[in-house]
């Protein structure tokens, strides 16, 4: 999967521009503040429909515009594909070659994108949210229908919340709690076999990965821990059973306790939890395992590579894990974005793209020959 060309109109410091991708490596060098993470940003809300760094989407406009405009012409194996985004505070249009869609899930997984930025260490120190989120975003590119569950299901969560905390009758309450915990159990267990599923498939690539490229001592394993069981199979068979038994707990506390909105992806090194026990790099080196795994499932499912967008990782990564996502990205990867503050001569190969961002401005370095000196 390629992007071929990008316009941004009036999105984060960029008032109107245009940039032609190539084919392997797109070196976007500047420094801090200029907009190359915005650049990636605008690639990233065009395949998924959403921001990975803000949920007000008004956040996205240029400061004193009242919209704004994205779009990339892409090519997937042999087609090409025209993606269109517009932004005004209580309107937003997805087209796809130039149909609007009704539906995020209709539009989600046209093309595809892994995006890795030192953020995303995250989803080893921080709480399930994050390891959910990075589950479910996984998912959604493979299999759209997902989108559709999740927004399903977060109603019936917001639905319940506001029945537990403003119904005074307790007979009333109960009543309509059950036709909601119907709901519940169908939505959510659709939900956890999903994650589950994809828990199995990326565990046994991370495993491989990890074994053979970062530490070859070490095992990495990922279990999807769903309503207090590693068995997904038991978690199912529980759950009704979970929803009646917790009902008084959720009156009590007046939210809803139970549900896949609280489960979490265990991430372990041999045996021991990454969160708590794993070094730094060790840590730095689960995420990037992750993140290839990401990869070659999409490669699977797809059968095509995904766009690679990299925010200023490779001075994140010490030198043998840089030389070998370079080594990946070199023999694998389609088409690749990342981002710099110093550009790497490493990196500079005749057929690769420079581009200098200064001040919500991209100028391409014609003569690349000349940056390797």
């Amino acid at each position: 999967m390629e992007i071929k060309n990008l316009t941004l109109y009036n999105f984060r410091n960029y008032e109107n521009q245009k940039i032609s991708f190539e084919s392997g490596l797109n070196l976007l060098c500047g420094s801090n503040g200029q907009g190359k993470t915005n650049i990636l940003e605008a690639v990233n809300f065009l395949l998924t429909g959403k921001s990975y760094r803000v949920k007000q989407e008004n956040e996205l406009i240029l400061w004193g515009q009242k919209n704004f405009y994205l779009h990339a012409a892409c090519q997937v194996q042999d087609r090409l594909i025209s993606l269109e985004s517009y932004y005004e505070p209580g309107k937003k249009v997805m087209k796809i070659n130039k149909v609007a869609c009704r539906r995020l899930s209709d539009y989600v997984g046209t093309v595809n994108a892994v995006f890795f930025s030192p953020d995303d260490l995250s989803i080893i120190k921080k709480g399930p949210n994050e390891r959910r989120r990075f589950l479910d975003v996984l998912i959604s590119q493979i299999k759209p229908s997902h989108v559709s569950l999740l927004n399903s299901y977060y109603k019936i969560i917001k639905q319940k919340n506001n029945l537990l905390k403003n119904e005074k009758n307790l007979n009333s309450l109960k009543s309509q709690i059950e036709v909601w915990n119907e709901q519940l159990l169908d939505v959510g267990s659709r939900i956890i076999i999903n994650r589950g599923e994809f828990t199995e498939k990326l565990n046994d690539l991370c495993q491989k990965i990890f074994k053979n490229i970062f530490f070859p001592t070490f095992n990495i394993n990922l279990t999807y821990y769903s309503l207090g069981k590693k068995d997904i199979s038991q978690a199912l068979d529980s759950f009704p059973n979970m929803l009646e038994s917790r009902l008084a707990t959720e009156i009590e506390r007046k939210t809803v306790v139970i549900g896949p909105h609280r489960d979490d992806l265990l991430i372990d090194l041999n045996g021991k939890s990454a969160k708590l026990f794993a070094s730094q790099g060790q840590q730095r080196s689960a995420v990037l395992c992750l993140k290839l795994g990401e990869m070659e499932i999409i490669l699977k499912e797809k059968g095509d590579y995904p766009i690679l967008l990299l925010d200023d990782v490779l001075s994140e990564l010490d030198e043998y894990r840089r030389r070998f996502l370079i080594e990946y990205i070199d023999n694998s990867v389609k088409q690749t974005l990342i981002t710099m503050t110093d550009l790497d001569k490493k990196l500079i190969g005749k057929e690769n793209a420079v581009f200098q961002v200064i001040n919500g401005t991209i100028r391409r370095e014609n003569n690349v020959s000349s940056l390797r000196k």
